[in-house]
């Protein structure tokens, strides 16, 4: 039976029309909702947290996550492109680690969805660096990149397996130079999770460690980096103390904590951090010298250490206040771009008026001044 005229016609008039587009992301057509076609990522896709094929990313499926799966399009071959031209060569000054990030992190990446996308988040994050007019573009991006990785990342890291750790150990190390990278206005001006915490890539390289316990193939493709970090380990252990101002600057600050806690654990932390700060500190000169000089400092107050800058103590930030002038001896780039002074900036602000005195030579040394 036909439909009387009248209720044809209020049928008709209930639906919506809109203007309709050739050119919108397949998720919206698909969705039937109209698409405003930003790029790199409609503004439907990205307030629900899908994909969107502008970013021609396959599709998530219950395939293993270290499977391949990355479709590459143009935005994907450009970082790709870049990172293996150049951005390989920012992230450490040894040739034996640059050669582990232009070859096999890349390798590593085309069997594992969320290493290739960490690559291309960092290759991004650079881009925006040297390209302020495409800065937006890049960004996004970025972020796009490495909230897709981390996703599938996370849901990995409560249980790695033998075929998980060796990947989760590198997107480890990528997110801390992830981390470092991000612009720092958008982060707080400090890169820090919050006002009196410590600086975030921090606390994920307490997560990478973890992951490296878990490593224990030295012929594997981690093999090269793990020896390096051996390498430098060793190198502190054995180079004696030099005479530069430094030692002498620390001898204070073990005294100034010496005389002010009463705690004797407390004191005998406090005294190892700077001790093997100084040790850190011999190997600065001659060069070359790399971050992962830095993390083994990081590296060996890491379990007891670590956790007193978290909540915070005023003994634990006025040592961590030197560190800056450590990460000053790394050859400057993209990503430690006003690192030193930012992380100057966040101890000057959490200690208090006592403790300010106790970090006015490294602030001198650095030449940061308050605001």
């Amino acid at each position: 039976m036909s439909e009387p005229p009248n209720e044809r016609g209020s049928s008709a008039a209930s639906r919506r029309s809109h203007r309709k587009t050739r050119s919108g992301c397949r998720t919206c057509k698909t969705r039937k909702i109209k698409c405003d076609e930003k790029k790199p990522a409609c503004g439907n896709c990205i307030r629900h947290n899908v994909e969107c094929d502008f970013l021609a990313l396959t599709p998530r499926s219950p395939r293993p996550a270290t499977g391949p799966g990355l479709d590459l399009n143009r935005d994907h071959m450009e970082l790709l492109h870049n990172f293996t031209i150049s951005t390989y060569a920012t992230l450490s000054e040894n040739l034996v680690v640059k050669d582990f990030y232009r070859v096999t992190a890349v390798q590593m990446g085309l069997d594992c969805d969320y290493v290739m996308r960490s690559l291309l988040a960092i290759s991004s994050l650079q881009l925006a660096f040297y390209r302020p007019q495409m800065r937006d573009h890049y960004l996004a991006l970025a972020t796009q990149y490495h909230d897709m990785a981390l996703e599938v990342a996370i849901t990995l890291v409560s249980s790695p397996t033998p075929t998980t750790t060796e990947p989760l150990f590198l997107f480890s190390v990528l997110t801390i130079y992830y981390a470092l990278g991000y612009p720092r206005p958008e982060r707080g001006g400090a890169l820090l999770t919050n006002d009196d915490a410590l600086p975030d890539w921090l606390l994920f390289f307490q997560g990478t460690l973890a992951f490296a316990e878990l490593v224990h193939n030295a012929s594997g493709p981690l093999g090269p980096v793990f020896k390096i970090g051996i390498d430098r380990w060793m190198a502190q252990d054995g180079k004696p103390r030099g005479t530069a101002p430094v030692f002498e600057h620390l001898d204070r600050l073990r005294d100034l904590i010496a005389n002010d806690v009463h705690d004797e654990r407390l004191r005998s932390i406090y005294s190892y951090a700077v001790t093997e700060l100084g040790k850190s500190f011999a190997v600065l000169s001659p060069g070359p010298y790399d971050l992962i000089d830095a993390f083994v400092w990081v590296n060996k107050i890491a379990q007891d250490f670590l956790p007193l800058l978290r909540t915070p103590t005023q003994e634990a930030v006025a040592i961590f206040a030197f560190f800056p002038l450590l990460l000053q001896g790394i050859k400057s780039q993209w990503w430690s771009n006003g690192l030193a002074d930012g992380l100057m900036a966040r101890s000057y602000h959490i200690l208090d008026r006592e403790h300010r005195l106790w970090i006015q030579w490294p602030m001198e040394e650095l030449g940061w001044v308050p605001e």
